[in-house]
């Protein structure tokens, strides 16, 4: 099965370890057949959540994306991509 590759980083903050559990939690509920890995990001205190899902499943990863507001914040990767300003 092919897999697409999403990356969600998270900065250091008080909570992001609580973060990292809201993370995975939604992915995991959204998506059952993702796996999800923390992995350390390019800066040293950076972390990434990384998701590998179906491929079949990237336009409902988009659309769930796009309704987890409460998870976008200026550390999210994929909210500086989608959102220039």
């Amino acid at each position: 099965m092919i897999r697409v590759i999403k990356h969600i980083l998270v900065e250091p903050t008080p909570d992001r370890h609580a973060r990292i559990e809201r993370i995975t939690a939604r992915i995991g509920a959204a998506f059952p057949e993702a796996t999800t890995e923390l992995v350390p990001g390019l800066l040293d205190d950076d972390l990434v959540v990384e998701v590998r899902l179906p491929l079949c499943q990237l336009d409902a990863w988009r659309a769930a994306r796009a309704r987890w507001a409460d998870l976008d914040s200026t550390d999210d990767v994929e909210h500086r991509v989608s959102d220039p300003s």
